[in-house]
């Protein structure tokens, strides 16, 4: 009952936001701040998005009513980074599965996840 499609938009987009975070910070660490900007605002704008449909799609295809959030210090760019590496990792292990309650695990971790970037994006980008 996968939708292979929507799996693999979510990883790429999650994934894509994660490298942008990532040259973001290297570039913060270098000193050069335009840089770190655009890459930062790129990832505002991929993160934006995939918000306000990707995330929506996946909510709405496995129907699981999760608020719950993965454990994180607080947010930060670097928290960001890790629950969307983590998100990956999820989609991955969803995609893979061959079995209907390995899957819904898998889902309810990748809805944790989603949950979780969510929170984050919200306290650093949205207030």
């Amino acid at each position: 009952m996968k939708n292979l499609s929507l799996l693999s938009e979510l990883l790429e987009s999650s994934s894509t936001a994660c490298e942008l975070f990532i040259k973001s910070e290297i570039a913060l660490n270098d000193g050069e701040i335009e840089i770190c900007q655009k890459f930062s605002k790129e990832g505002q704008q991929l993160l934006k998005t995939l918000i306000s449909d990707t995330f929506i799609e996946f909510n709405e295809f496995y129907d699981l009513d999760i608020q719950e959030c993965l454990d994180y210090d607080y947010p930060n760019n670097m928290e960001l980074i890790k629950s969307l590496t983590i998100l990956s990792k999820f989609i991955g292990g969803l995609i893979g599965s061959d079995d209907e309650k390995i899957e819904i695990m898998y889902a309810k971790n990748v809805i944790k996840s989603i949950n979780t970037v969510k929170e984050i994006y919200i306290a650093l980008y949205e207030n």
